[in-house]
């Protein structure tokens, strides 16, 4: 597990002081010694925005419970590292789509009446590329929904990476619709309100959004939104869990306030939740109405991504493909010098993802190709070496 004892990335420097107070009381204020520079931090931060909060919340309030959503979103899910990302930005080229920034996600409660005072502010706080696949960062590019619910409540996985003595705890608002109906309920009111600040705030436009913790939630999103379309990406497992396992080393040391678990319990927690994902996502699709569902094998779009994208518009009934065809061009073409991470694995842990994911492997036929993962490592990435040997030489 890389280390850092930077503070600024921690991402819940956007909350606000009453969700701040919250997780602090349910984790019993354990913060621990090396982490408490982080929670001083974001208690600083939250103190200094809250002003501009409530008058978000005055100014705006009304408007935003008024606000329809009268366009059916378009929810991409799928595990993490699956392409989720790749796929989102280059959809949101398409002017027709509305989608979550990091402005919006990381000051969930005050980027209407604030957002370009801390724009930069922001900007500074945020590295330029993300830690665990240097793809480029900044305050509008795309980011999951799942960090602002983070921000704006306590119902969110990724407090589990804050506080992760109690990441068992925070895994269970996953899937929420199995918690008590109270907090279904005021899920849903929370979510649905996020959504409609960000339609405000796009003139009404369509929303696309990509969430890999909504892969779990077919079922409860399509209660809130009856007609949404889902487009779902899906990746090799092997690949799947070294690209998580390479995020949690390399990304999650920013976000941690408590001591972080070990490797191994990373690596359990990993392939628990992917089993836990896809046997609720296959239990839970068939929900979806014909037409509104389209899946994408990661391999096959990345090898032509202009015919994949083709097939989306046209199974999910999306206009403006042809209309967008330059610019989706355009960004494919600024981005062709981007290389991917590639890592190995060893064969005990081959074998242990090919007993435990099983059912993926077998369902999507990536038993047939299993050899080509048999470069990894447990160990840790080369980069990660040459970070433990440079802090030895320190």
């Amino acid at each position: 597990m890389q280390e850092t004892s930077k503070v600024t990335e921690q991402p819940l420097t956007g909350t606000n002081i009453i969700n701040w107070l919250r997780l602090l009381r349910e984790n019993r204020f354990k913060i621990s010694w090396r982490y408490f520079p982080r929670a001083l931090f974001i208690s600083l931060i939250t103190l200094s925005t809250a002003p501009f909060a409530l008058y978000e919340r005055i100014r705006y309030g009304r408007i935003i419970k008024q606000t329809k959503i009268s366009k059916p979103p378009v929810f991409i899910i799928g595990h993490w590292r699956s392409g989720t990302t790749h796929l989102q930005s280059l959809m949101i080229q398409d002017q027709q789509f509305a989608y979550v920034s990091n402005l919006h996600a990381f000051l969930p409660s005050i980027f209407i009446s604030c957002g370009k005072l801390f724009k930069p502010i922001l900007k500074r706080f945020m590295p330029s590329k993300r830690r665990m696949d240097n793809m480029r960062l900044g305050p509008y590019e795309p980011q999951e929904e799942e960090y602002a619910m983070a921000n704006i409540s306590s119902y969110s996985l990724y407090h589990g990476m804050a506080f992760p003595q109690n990441l068992n705890y925070y895994s269970r608002y996953c899937s929420i619709d199995r918690l008590p109906k109270r907090t279904i309920t005021k899920w849903k009111r929370i979510f649905r309100r996020f959504l409609q600040k960000v339609t405000f705030s796009s003139q009404g436009k369509q929303l696309i959004l990509k969430n890999p913790s909504n892969t779990f939630r077919v079922k409860l999103l399509l209660e809130m939104f009856p007609d949404a379309k889902f487009i779902h990406i899906y990746r090799n497992p092997y690949e799947v869990f070294l690209s998580t396992l390479n995020m949690y080393r390399t990304m999650f040391p920013y976000f941690f306030l408590q001591e972080p678990y070990t490797d191994d319990e990373g690596i359990e927690f990993i392939l628990g939740l992917y089993e836990e994902m896809f046997e609720k996502f296959f239990q839970e699709k068939n929900l979806i109405p014909k037409g509104n569902l389209v899946e994408v094998r990661y391999e096959d779009f990345i090898q032509d991504p202009v015919k994949g994208l083709k097939e989306i518009y046209q199974t999910i009934s999306l206009d403006g493909f042809e209309e967008t065809l330059s610019s989706f061009n355009s960004y494919l073409n600024s981005n062709k010098t981007y290389k991917r991470n590639k890592f190995t694995l060893d064969e005990t842990l081959r074998l242990k993802i090919k007993e435990r994911w099983n059912l993926t492997l077998e369902k999507w036929g990536y038993n047939r190709i299993g050899r080509v993962t048999k470069r990894l490592e447990h160990r840790g990435t080369k980069r990660e070496k040459r970070a433990e040997n440079r802090r030895k030489e320190e």
